[in-house]
């Protein structure tokens, strides 16, 4: 029932109810008729029975059996209610029947009058059918008694029949409210059907949707303003639509401007690389050189130890100078790929802090690494290392890489001290943006970037990033487009 139509409920309802209306109509006035019926048919057979006493006092004294014989004949000739009409002795005993000495079973032979009721009527369920007994005494029972039978039948078919005409009348009247419920619900639900159609048009998204305004009751006043706000709803679905393009256009500006600097970031620190590399580390070696050959010149040992020590000097700063110029943009992953660049990295760090345990584990193939998301995985190692190293004090720290074709996954965890979301907030008011470079970098390669970390609880970095060739197509976050604004 839950899942029919509000049309299909309301028909049932109102043709249920005067159905249910009817039916108890029905058998209020058939049980009245046939009290009605029962009690003329008491009162006939009383008045009959009254009537029999006085007529048949004379006979019974005289004992004319044959006269007696001939009044209870004619009064059940004439009235077809009476099925038998028995004369009994004041004891009770019966002294006459028109049944002759056979009564039919379920009939009392003997009886004794009630004189406490005005009318001595019993009901028996004999096999003549159902009979209707009344008692009356014959000279106050000084004489006798009248005991006259009178036959339900005749009642019972008027009231079979007026059971029939009853039902048909209900259900007539059924029929015609169903069709007026019909009409009568098909005119009333039919706005709010047309509601319903424009309720589902507006979840669909057509919110330039109208339903008809029939009536100007409560319904009516109902479409008005469904009307009213199909329309508001429109204006602002269009206001919203404008603000979201005029949202991307400026988050399109937003990212180009963001690769931008970050391409600037990467191409000055190259340019400032490949100058430490090719010019400042040719210029140390030039000097080497010379204070090699002015080793040999030298006269003294003083001026050669002095001299010794001065090309220490000038090694050491060389060799700082080569690896500042790796790290602002490492050969080696051009070179020779992610994973070569990543253990070149890792090596010195685990030199130089031999009671940390530095872990690097890979799976998968990344010989095919678009640019873009191998430098932001070797920037992120490179990065979130060195801040463990700087403020977490960790004893472990675990660099995970894995790759199938499609995503590549990067985790980076330490065992350090950890640190909360304020200081996090505290860490980027301050300038300190390295998570927030995280971020940017991985949102503009469309990847996911993942923070876990509390306060002893260490930290973990996650990152996701989709593998395609980001440098070969055009993409909405900026790797590869031209500049939206220019």
């Amino acid at each position: 029932m839950d899942n029919k139509g509000i049309y299909f409920k309301f028909n049932v309802l109102i043709v249920g109810t005067i159905f249910f209306c009817g039916l108890i109509m029905g058998v209020m006035l058939i049980t009245s008729i046939s009290k009605y019926l029962e009690n003329g048919l008491i009162t006939s057979g009383q008045e009959l029975a009254s009537s029999l006493s006085v007529t048949v006092g004379n006979d019974i004294l005289f004992d004319d059996r044959f006269s007696l014989w001939e009044r209870l004949s004619k009064t059940m000739e004439t009235n077809d209610q009476v099925r038998y009409i028995i004369v009994t002795y004041p004891n009770g005993e019966m002294m006459l029947s028109t049944f002759g000495n056979n009564l039919p079973a379920g009939l009392m032979s003997s009886r004794t009058y009630d004189s406490s009721k005005d009318i001595d009527s019993v009901l028996y369920d004999s096999s003549e059918g159902r009979i209707r007994e009344i008692m009356v005494p014959i000279d106050d029972g000084l004489v006798g008694y009248i005991r006259v039978g009178m036959s339900e039948k005749k009642m019972t078919a008027i009231v079979q029949e007026r059971s029939m005409e009853t039902g048909m009348g209900v259900l007539l009247l059924c029929a015609f409210s169903a069709f007026m419920a019909s009409r009568y619900a098909w005119n009333f639900l039919r706005p709010i059907s047309k509601l319903v159609y424009g309720v589902k048009q507006l979840e669909k998204g057509n919110y330039g949707v109208k339903v008809p305004v029939y009536s100007t009751d409560e319904v009516g006043k109902l479409a008005e303003t469904f009307n009213s706000m199909s329309t508001q709803i429109k204006k602002n679905t269009e206001e919203n639509n404008r603000l979201l393009s005029e949202l991307r256009l400026k988050e399109q500006d937003r990212i180009w401007l963001i690769n931008q600097l970050f391409n600037a970031r990467e191409d000055e620190q190259q340019r400032i690389s490949r100058e430490l590399h090719d010019e400042s580390s040719q210029s140390m070696a030039s000097i080497l050189t010379y204070l090699r050959i002015l080793h040999d010149r030298l006269d003294t040992d003083e001026q050669r130890e002095m001299l010794f020590e001065i090309r220490e000097l000038t090694a050491n700063t060389l060799g700082s100078i080569r690896q500042l110029a790796v790290n602002l943009h490492p050969p080696l992953l051009d070179d020779l790929g992610l994973i070569v660049a990543i253990e070149k990295y890792l090596d010195p760090v685990k030199k130089l802090n031999p009671d940390i345990e530095v872990s690097f584990s890979h799976k998968g193939n990344f010989n095919e690494l678009p640019k873009p998301i191998s430098l932001m995985c070797y920037r992120t190692i490179q990065e979130t290392v060195a801040n463990s190293l700087k403020h977490a004090a960790p004893t472990r720290i675990e660099v995970e890489l894995e790759s199938d074709g499609v995503m590549l996954i990067l985790r980076v965890a330490d065992n350090g001290k950890g640190f909360s979301e304020i200081e996090a907030e505290e860490a980027r008011l301050n300038r300190h943006l390295g998570l927030v470079s995280m971020k940017e970098r991985t949102n503009l390669l469309d990847g996911r970037f993942e923070l876990k970390t509390g306060i002893n609880k260490g930290t973990e970095i996650i990152i996701e990033l989709p593998i395609f060739d980001i440098e070969g197509e055009e993409m909405e976050n900026g790797q590869g487009i031209e500049n939206p604004v220019g």
